[in-house]
């Protein structure tokens, strides 16, 4: 019978025209295509490999090759010995040639396919000549539907034939295919629970479940309408094609550990983005994975939540903070140094200086950067509802309290950041309380009895001076103790005038982008203006007063030749300091652009007091065209 299935293959062979001194298959994908192929076949490939790698086991060194073909006879996958392995590359029998009869003609892989059935071919019994080198032994393989997924077949040398050599490929596809059943059984007992798919279906966050291999088996409504994409287009696809991450959070999820609140980007949807996601492993009595569960929170909705509370995030950190001065390079070095410590930190600096800039900064740049970091301005809140906004409050603690209770700002930032603003307005009762809690780390809700440990570090910040308060009798002189174990000094914006310029600059970039606008071109004047004022608001004054100038398209230069005037209009008159221009008095003659390049640099060398480098990096330009410069005009550098 064989051999007549065999005779019958050779006569459709030459009626194809097939020539029996062939080298190469016909057919033959590459490229994207090839690609494609694969990924259509992840799952046989994947199910397959762990058996594959089992049989080599048995016939490593005896010069055989193991190929997985698809339902075609496309080779999708090869492993074997390496001698052999060369030998077969010579005739293109790669992944992506195509095995079927057409394109070589009567051979193992083909015929087990057309005839669904495990078949041996040596020698002669193939049709091309090439191939008369070889013994093959092929068995087709069915999904748990009896239809034909692929092919698997052992290549060795003709005079390795053995019966048991087909045995061994049969024995493996048994095993695949008893695999498939395993999964599909999984997968019906898993579809067949009602309850489990109501809960799903009810979640409001977006659900997958996926089988062992981590092929999605189950999708929710929720994650439909999230992800604006169809349940069909989801079921037996991997999951890895939607989340770059995969394999990091499979190596937790199949240790049996739970993977919580964890900021992922999903891709490849029809609705991609950064989400939060958590993974639960689902393990049967023995302990062994049986599936996850994946469910997926917008991240807009989780920023939206935070904010219902606190108001807020932490979105800055250091790199955020624009200043070249030698006061802020030290001040930022050491707030890096000092932002993982668990220590309170006490911020001192006048309004508009950046105090919350810092603050989340420290945050984001701490081991705590993934916990809430919760702001309170204590100089916003009635001193009557202070202690429930910390502290929290028990369902009925007063006339009108939230049904179920609420978790006061110690209990949001549990593990994370709490931010006083203004501490030094925080009522003199408030002050014990906070106190205490910072000694014991345990709060106690308003009309409860009930004590919840919290993990908070706090940083508080003022533009007062407590010390004084303390003298006042208005700041408790422990308390004051307590949060400034680390001082925080920030400079007012007159005190390093050298940033006023590359405030400047940066915020009419910013502020154009915002206003989209174009960015205007201040002169020289106006430069010189806003270098000889105070700025009592300091960055949060010259930032608005940047972006009424890119409103305004920058026609506050049309308004420079009367400096008075301008001053009335545009800022506090009162507030300057003559000593910090970058230049000498006020002209409007036209001078030529050489002397304005030599008073450029002659002015930033004054103001830098010499500092090459950062004379060069005012100009924008390299330490050696300095360098060049200084030599044309004749200044010493």
């Amino acid at each position: 019978m064989k051999h007549d299935v065999i005779k019958k293959s050779h006569a459709r062979s030459v009626m194809n025209g097939m020539e029996e001194d062939r080298l190469f298959p016909r057919k033959m994908l590459k490229g994207s295509q090839l690609e494609a192929l694969l990924e259509k076949n992840q799952y046989l490939i994947e199910t397959s490999l762990p058996f594959i790698k089992n049989l080599y086991t048995l016939v490593k060194g005896s010069g055989f090759v193991i190929t997985l073909t698809d339902g075609q006879g496309c080779i999708l996958e090869l492993t074997g010995d390496a001698e052999t392995m060369r030998d077969a590359s010579l005739f293109d029998m790669i992944p992506g040639a195509y095995m079927d009869e057409d394109s070589v003609g009567t051979n193992a892989m083909s015929l087990a396919i057309d005839e669904n059935r495990p078949i041996q071919l040596t020698a002669q019994e193939h049709f091309i000549n090439a191939y008369h080198r070889w013994t093959c032994s092929s068995s087709p393989i069915h999904n748990t539907d009896d239809e034909i997924l692929g092919a698997l077949n052992l290549m060795g040398k003709k005079d390795q034939v053995h019966s048991h050599t087909l045995g061994l490929v049969v024995a493996t596809v048994n095993s695949i295919e008893q695999q498939f059943r395993n999964q599909k059984l999984n997968q019906d007992l898993s579809e067949t629970s009602g309850f489990l798919d109501a809960v799903i279906n009810n979640l409001s966050y977006a659900t997958f479940t996926l089988n062992t291999l981590g092929y999605i088996n189950r999708v929710n409504k929720t994650a439909v309408k999230i992800f604006d994409i169809s349940r069909s287009e989801l079921y037996g696809r991997h999951i890895s094609k939607y989340l770059s991450r995969w394999e990091e959070i499979w190596n937790t999820v199949k240790a049996g550990d739970k993977l919580l609140d964890e900021e992922v980007v999903v891709h490849a949807m029809p609705k991609s983005g950064a989400f939060v996601m958590s993974a639960m492993p689902i393990l049967t009595e023995d302990n062994e994975l049986n599936g996850v569960v994946l469910t997926f929170r917008d991240m807009k909705r989780v920023y939206s939540m935070v904010n219902k509370y606190t108001g807020m995030k932490a979105h800055y950190t250091f790199s955020d903070i624009i200043g070249s001065s030698d006061n802020m390079k030290r001040l930022i070095d050491f707030a890096e140094k000092i932002s993982d410590s668990p220590s309170t930190v006490l911020i001192n600096g006048e309004s508009g200086t950046g105090k919350e800039v810092f603050a989340q900064s420290i945050h984001n740049a701490s081991s705590r950067r993934d916990a809430g970091f919760v702001a309170v301005n204590c100089g916003a809140i009635p001193e009557a509802l202070f202690e429930s906004e910390l502290f929290g409050y028990d369902d009925g603690a007063f006339t009108g309290a939230r049904k179920g209770g609420k978790p006061g700002k110690f209990e949001l930032a549990n593990g994370g950041t709490l931010f006083l603003d203004e501490v030094g307005e925080m009522p003199p009762d408030m002050q014990v309380k906070l106190l205490r809690v910072l000694q014991e780390e345990v709060v106690t809700r308003v009309g409860g009895n009930k004590t919840i440990p919290v993990d908070v570090r706090i940083i508080a910040a003022t533009n007062k001076d407590l010390k004084t308060l303390v003298d006042e009798k208005k700041f408790r002189l422990d308390l004051f103790y307590r949060l400034s174990v680390i001082p925080l000094k920030i400079p007012a914006l007159r005190e390093r005038g050298e940033d006023i310029r590359t405030l400047i600059e940066f915020f009419l970039g910013t502020k154009a982008f915002k206003l989209k606008k174009n960015i205007p071109r201040l002169d020289k004047e106006i430069y010189q203006l806003l270098m000889r004022y105070e700025w009592p608001g300091n960055v949060r004054e010259l930032e608005n007063f940047i972006e009424k100038t890119v409103n305004l398209d920058g026609a506050i230069m049309l308004d420079v030749e009367d400096e008075e005037a301008f001053r009335k209009k545009y800022l506090n008159p009162e507030a300057y300091h003559p000593g910090n221009e970058l230049a000498g008095p006020l002209s409007t003659s036209i001078r030529s652009l050489a002397e304005l390049e030599k008073d450029a640099i002659q002015n930033a060398l004054n103001q830098l007091n010499g500092n090459k480098t950062q004379v060069a990096k005012m100009l924008g330009i390299g330490r050696n065209t300095l360098y060049l410069k200084a030599k044309q005009y004749g200044i010493t550098l």
